[in-house]
């Protein structure tokens, strides 16, 4: 009867660290935490995901807590590696509307804002459209099945309740999240780029004409030019979002191997 009760409290420890890191994947990790998903359904995916890891991992790696504290610390680091997971993703989103923002500046469009469904905040109408047409190419690529697959991949380096943190996982993170400003620079470069020729032709204008009014021609100038270079560019923007999340997905696994191997 010892045995059997010994035997039941490992399986449950086992199982409530699977939980917290599936939860914690499902706070960070873009599609999975849209606030258009309902709250039963969030719930429902992470029970199920949590029934189908703890099937794989109960023969080969039990957990036993020695004491409530050891369980809570346990449990927060499970905790963190499923937000570091999703965050790795999230950063390609966080870029994309960087670069909304740089556009919708350099348009003049700055001013019109709309609320972005996926982080619930105030940001440009450009950015907007950005983020529902990166979320439809992160989906095209099957991006849903890279974090599912970086989740049930950080069980081979991280079993439940053997994850380990040191400075090289703070020095990657500050490494990745400088990469935003580098996927905005490079999804907004080409109406940037013509944008500032644009300007350039402008202030041209401006000295060869010095009674036109170049403000109130510049302005629909740029808006038009710029809606145009983004419909050409929209090759360019699959192109880069792809080559960026696989990118990404490579370094989590160099940063899945940082937080501890076993």
């Amino acid at each position: 009867m010892f045995d059997l009760l010994t035997y039941s409290l490992d399986k449950i420890q086992l199982f409530f660290l699977i939980l917290i890191r599936v939860s914690g994947l499902f706070i960070a990790a873009p599609v999975f935490n849209n606030h258009a998903v309902t709250t039963p359904v969030k719930i429902s995916l992470v029970l199920l995901f949590s029934i189908v890891l703890m099937s794989a991992l109960s023969p080969f790696h039990p957990v036993t807590a020695n004491s409530i504290p050891e369980l809570a610390g346990m449990a927060a680091r499970e905790m963190l590696v499923g937000v570091i997971i999703g965050l790795v993703f999230l950063l390609i989103f966080m870029g994309v509307q960087g670069a909304g923002s740089i556009v919708g500046y350099q348009m003049g469009m700055y001013i019109a804002s709309a609320l972005d469904p996926v982080t619930q905040g105030d940001t440009s109408l450009i950015g907007t459209f950005w983020s529902l047409l990166a979320t439809l190419v992160f989906l095209a690529i099957n991006g849903h099945h890279l974090i599912i697959a970086a989740l049930a991949d950080s069980y081979q380096s991280m079993p439940p309740g053997h994850v380990v943190m040191n400075g090289s996982v703070g020095e990657l993170m500050i490494k990745y999240t400088a990469y935003v400003f580098v996927i905005a620079l490079k999804i907004a470069s080409p109406v940037i780029v013509t944008l500032f020729l644009v300007d350039v032709a402008m202030g041209t204008v401006a000295k060869m004409m010095p009674t036109m009014n170049v403000f109130f021609v510049g302005f629909p100038v740029k808006i038009g030019v710029g809606l145009m270079v983004m419909a050409l560019s929209l090759p360019l923007f699959k192109y880069a979002l792809e080559k960026i999340t696989f990118y990404l997905n490579d370094e989590l696994g160099v940063l899945l191997l940082a937080m501890g191997k076993v």
